[in-house]
């Protein structure tokens, strides 16, 4: 059997009571391996990544995640499972599905319940994605989330509810499905061409706007220096008009524009007069991604001391791939 590497990344599934029963962040190893069953757990080789919650990770820990899948499938690893708090378990998922080229399959998955606590599912998902990520037919899925029985893409998998056990979805976007009767995979994911693995440009920010947002959003993060910056807004890609001269003064500026809207499904598009200006000062679409996602496709596309117009054409091949 070739062997299956399992990155301990912290979360949920790794996490421990304080004295108030308040949950923290692990100090050292979870030794998530001896929770697997024994048939389960021959050939797993445990590495950790990450000591801690989520919440709390920054871009370099995510890039330790990135080099350990790496370096397995390099090792020739039949899979690489990653235990992952569920906070920002979206975002490091897509981000290793932007390096990561090989048939090698990459599980997320993690908990909302606690070992300490009653009815924890930890050890139920960890099996799944170790089942998934030995199963032959998983090669060339790229990188998934295994969460709560169902088996969800890295470009479309978001977290849905804080505290359910089915916690990832959008359900319509599921490949398959696993429990104690096996992996059933319907459908194979989009897959674009991937970046090299460099570092991400960390001054990426997104504005999410409401109801009446101001402009004073988008200046204060220009001169806060941000290279680029993700509106989250309404509908289709669609801001209030007052703040369309203020996006074009960033753009002016050298500010990589992303445009991403609140809504689960749809999309944007320039549909409507705010939207249809954005685009035609150069604002990328994020199409199907959250504004989460575009954020972080466009920090490794400004990564590596990449320029405004070579960050925008690598940004904009990938979501056209």
């Amino acid at each position: 059997m070739s062997s299956l590497v399992l990155v301990d990344a912290g979360g949920t599934i790794a996490s421990l009571p304080d004295a108030q029963g308040v949950l923290v962040g692990r100090a050292g190893a979870a030794g998530l391996r001896e929770v697997l069953a024994p048939a389960a757990r021959a050939g797993v080789i445990e590495r950790q990544a990450y000591a801690g919650l989520s919440e709390d990770m920054e871009f370099g820990d995510a890039m330790r995640i990135a080099d350990l899948v790496s370096e397995a499938a390099a090792e020739g690893a039949a899979g690489v499972v990653v235990t992952h708090g569920t906070d920002t378990m979206e975002d490091v998922a897509f981000l290793i599905d932007l390096f990561h080229s090989g048939d090698m399959p990459v599980v997320f998955t993690g908990a909302q319940r606690a070992a300490s606590l009653p009815g924890c599912d930890g050890p139920a998902n960890l099996h799944d994605a170790v089942a998934v990520a030995r199963d032959p037919a998983a090669r060339g899925i790229g990188t998934v989330v295994v969460f709560g029985g169902r088996i969800l893409p890295a470009r479309s998998a978001r977290k849905l509810d804080s505290s359910g056990p089915e916690a990832f979805g959008p359900h319509g976007t599921a490949i398959g499905r696993v429990d104690g009767h096996g992996v059933r995979l319907t459908a194979t994911p989009r897959r674009a061409p991937v970046f090299e693995v460099a570092d991400l440009e960390p001054a990426v920010e997104i504005a999410a706007l409401g109801l009446g947002s101001s402009p004073a959003l988008v200046d204060a993060l220009v001169a806060a220096g941000v290279r680029g910056l993700v509106i989250e807004g309404f509908g289709r890609g669609n801001v209030p008009t007052p703040l369309v001269p203020a996006i074009e003064r960033a753009r002016a500026a050298g500010v990589l524009i992303g445009l991403a809207t609140h809504c689960l499904e749809g999309g944007t598009a320039p549909a409507y007069e705010t939207g249809a200006a954005l685009a035609a000062i150069g604002a990328i679409g994020a199409e199907d991604l959250s504004a989460r996602k575009l954020r972080l496709l466009l920090a490794v596309a400004l990564g590596g001391g990449r320029s405004l117009v070579e960050a925008e054409t690598r940004a904009r091949e990938w979501l056209e791939s």
